[in-house]
């Protein structure tokens, strides 16, 4: 096993790609120098061991907390989830960076690979949020069973076509990204133990049924079978 690691990490550092490998429980295993200097790290070493989703993203770049249930990475990583996908992270020094990113498996158990890149900024223009700006505002309020698209454009100080606009740039909608922001939400809370009637409420769904179709579509699976096989 010792030998099977040494490797894993001498070919990690051999790729100028950054690369993250997360490993038991969620724990930094290993990153190369080029995910340290991206990320803000002089010494990568020094993350070793922590928490991979909360050194990566430990909040939002709004500041607002990020729980690890709500993470595609950490869905990816431990749950098979969608592999690749869009997020942000945050830097030592605190500054958004939109990164696409992939999870794959390693040959070692419980570890997987984790690369990024970063995603050049589409030029804002004034008085237009970013696409990161609203995923944040989604984030935050997902929950919030009044929180719509409708809303997010508003509170944005944009029209509703501005926003699709901006999201549609990076192949987002926004009713899609509150549907899988409540989805990942009512996951989190099943695998807690809640039951699905009050998981769907919190998590931001107006009613159990439409929940249970929208959980069965996006997981392949009914919430209730989900929760029983969570627990």
């Amino acid at each position: 096993m010792a030998a099977i690691e040494r490797w894993m990490q001498a070919v990690v550092d051999a790729v100028p790609q950054p690369l993250w490998v997360i490993g038991p429980g969620g724990a930094v295993a290993h990153l190369n120098e080029a995910a340290g200097r991206l990320l803000g790290y002089s010494d990568p070493r020094r993350v070793v061991g922590g928490p991979s989703h909360e050194v990566l993203h430990g909040h939002r770049a709004d500041g607002s907390a990020y729980p690890a249930h709500e993470c595609p990475i950490v869905h990816a990583a431990d749950h098979g989830g969608d592999p690749r996908g869009n997020e942000v992270f945050v830097t030592r020094a605190g500054r958004p960076l939109d990164v696409a990113w992939q999870v794959a498996e390693l040959p070692l158990p419980e570890h997987r690979l984790l690369s990024f890149e970063p995603q050049a900024q589409v030029p804002a223009m004034r008085g237009v949020p970013s696409a990161s700006a609203l995923r944040a505002q989604i984030a935050a309020r997902h929950r919030d069973p009044e929180f719509c698209v409708d809303v997010l454009a508003r509170d944005a100080h944009v029209s509703v076509r501005t926003a699709q606009a901006v999201l549609g740039r990076e192949g987002e909608s926004p009713a899609a990204l509150i549907r899988e922001y409540r989805l990942g939400s009512a996951q989190g809370l099943l695998r807690d133990g809640m039951p699905v009637a009050a998981a769907a409420y919190s998590a931001g769904f107006r009613d159990p049924d439409t929940f249970a179709r929208a959980f069965r579509r996006r997981f392949g699976v009914a919430p209730g079978a989900f929760a029983r096989d969570a627990g």
